[in-house]
């Protein structure tokens, strides 16, 4: 198979997403999908039809980063796209970052945070990430270069991935919006063993994540750009204020 310009998709999971078959079979069919690692981190076993998947059973749960890492590892396509077990997209998705990797300007695509759980509105388009995106749903659905996949430490194996991924890639990231994305943001996350190990986790990732602040070219220039959009934002507001009706005998 040619693994140029294709996906490997990669969905870690402990099959607590009643989402999870759909949203593999829906990878297996797409036609840039080249091949979907599903790693297991439950006990019990999964299969699946398409001879596109491979699972990868851990037998315990090796938590979501290592679940990556290793994910990145054994894919073999020109692309990862690294996707919650949980999160429900359209096909069209996969299909306009791949252009957009393709181009090059981007490191990471994410969709953007007002694409989740409502109808998909606006331009369907690519465009420069504002420089918080990952803290929030960036994470669900992360498209990249697999040349550009950086190793997450050790250390950190639940929280911190995305934002790890994203100050590390030599481009500026990318936000797709025009999409529609759904999920529950939690069928895993949302567990009491999962909140314990992430309030432990906090401490030890907080130093390794903090000094890769403004060490990429640009990291500075992406913070300007969001200074911009919200200045704008404010000066459009500032020109059409919103005219309220005055209740009917109120003269």
């Amino acid at each position: 198979m040619d693994y140029a310009g294709q996906f490997s998709v990669v969905i870690p999971t402990l099959q607590r997403s009643d989402d999870l078959h759909a949203i593999v079979d829906q990878c297996a069919a797409h036609p840039h999908v080249a091949e979907v690692l599903v790693i297991n981190n439950a006990t019990a076993p999964l299969t699946f039809d398409s001879p596109k998947v491979q699972v990868l059973d851990q037998g315990r749960n090796i938590y979501v980063n290592p679940a990556w890492n290793l994910g990145a590892r054994q894919a073999r396509a020109e692309f990862l796209a690294i996707i919650n077990d949980d999160v429900l997209f359209e096909d069209g998705a996969l299909t306009h970052a791949r252009r957009a990797l393709r181009s090059r300007r981007f490191g990471v695509i994410g969709p953007a945070e007002d694409s989740f759980n409502r109808p998909a509105h606006g331009r369907r388009r690519v465009k420069i990430a504002p420089f918080f995106s990952f803290k929030g749903s960036f994470g669900t659905f992360m498209c990249l270069r697999r040349a550009d996949y950086t190793p997450i430490p050790e250390e950190m194996r639940i929280w911190g991935g995305d934002d790890w991924q994203f100050l590390t890639q030599s481009r500026p990231n990318g936000v797709l919006s025009g999409y529609r994305f759904d999920t529950e943001m939690g069928t895993s996350s949302g567990s009491p063993e999962f909140q314990a190990l992430r309030a432990a986790e906090l401490a030890s990732a907080r130093p390794i994540l903090m000094p890769l602040y403004r060490t990429r070219w640009w990291h500075r220039p992406v913070e300007y750009l969001d200074r911009l959009r919200k200045l704008s934002k404010r000066l459009k507001r500032s020109e059409n204020p919103v005219v309220h009706a005055t209740p009917r005998g109120s003269e």
